[in-house]
């Protein structure tokens, strides 16, 4: 009996030892956490002052306070547009938290590197450029790669058009992604002959979504490209930044054995410039099986030969549902034409 009263109090002084180590680490970690949120607040003011050139001397970095740093050097370069505020911070960078982003960037943790990428690139962390792309040729993973290419875009771009010559395994999406961080598509123009296939698609893409207009012979002379999909890229980028003597690039594509996107692509430009002499490219389309075609055909057929045209083609077309569909559109083309 004495031993299981023994036993029972035992086990009642255990717990409340538990209890009061947890209430001591709880308000251990409190006033940690608070400590860590002043020395925050303080750091974030000796940044600003530094970074706008009140301060000459760079902020010191407590060990274990490397997350916090980097909230703010984040929060900062995302705010400021200054460029010299922007050089001082990646000069901070490089001078205080190159060690830990060297030890980020070989963390056994996938999450770890990536995010260490983003920084590094955020940053432009230049000496660690040879590093990352020689992890390249080792046993990574693809998602890895992709952000390891966006990444040398940002701090190394000759590197990164280097590895877009090589084979690879980097989609069109991942290219535009990693071509997108340049701001000036020059160096990506210059060497596009030896480019791979997805890495041309994306300087074409984005020359079409920033309407590059001053690469417009590049686009001409990729119209008639080999690879198909490297002509539609060229095709869609003209109907943004072409211009109307640029109509006839496009009839090569306005046959019977080309492909539907190429067709429709044709025909869009062609709606935008309305050039009256395309109207015998047109026609044969509005009869197409391809809805997206037959739909951009009566666009620019509108555009190019006006209502006179759609009644044409609505009384004479051989074929039923273009009969139909022209009458279907010359009938709301009269009635907001109409004045009430």
């Amino acid at each position: 009996m004495r031993w299981i009263i023994f036993f029972i109090l035992l086990l009642v002084v255990l717990q409340i030892g538990a209890l009061v180590y947890l209430v001591f680490q709880k308000r251990k970690r409190v006033k940690q956490e608070e400590a860590r949120l002043n020395w925050q607040r303080q750091f974030q003011d000796e940044l600003y002052d530094f970074a706008t050139g009140e301060r000459r001397e760079m902020p010191r970095i407590v060990s274990g306070n490397e997350d916090l740093v980097e909230l703010e050097l984040f929060a900062f370069t995302n705010l400021t547009e200054t460029v010299s505020h922007q050089e001082r911070i990646y000069q901070y960078v490089e001078a205080k938290l190159l060690p830990y982003y060297q030890v980020q960037i070989r963390h056994r943790r996938i999450d770890r590197r990536l995010n260490a990428y983003e920084a590094i690139a955020q940053f432009r962390l230049r000496p660690v450029a040879q590093e990352l792309h020689q992890k390249l040729g080792k046993s990574i993973s693809k998602e890895e790669k992709d952000v390891i290419v966006r990444t040398l875009v940002s701090i190394a771009p000759h590197l990164a058009i280097g590895e877009a010559k090589q084979a690879n395994e980097i989609s069109f999406f991942g290219a535009v992604l990693a071509i997108g961080r340049s701001k000036d598509l020059t160096a990506w123009i210059e060497e596009f002959e030896q480019l791979t296939e997805s890495f041309q698609m994306g300087v074409l893409q984005l020359i079409y979504d920033r309407e590059e207009t001053q690469y417009l012979e590049l686009v001409r002379s990729k119209t008639a490209d080999a690879h198909p999909e490297v002509r539609k890229r060229a095709l869609r980028a003209l109907t943004r930044i072409g211009l109307e003597e640029d109509w006839k690039l496009y009839t090569p594509y306005l046959e019977d054995d080309t492909s539907w996107v190429e067709q429709m692509l044709a025909l869009r430009f062609l709606e935008n410039v309305a050039p009256k002499e395309s109207v015998v490219y047109i026609l044969p389309f509005v009869g197409s099986r391809s809805w997206w075609v037959r739909t951009a055909a009566f666009d620019a057929l509108l555009a190019c030969g006006g209502l006179e045209q759609l009644a044409l083609v609505a009384k004479d077309h051989p074929d039923r549902y273009a009969k139909q569909k022209a009458t279907e559109r010359l009938a709301k083309e009269m009635k907001q034409h109409v004045v009430i």
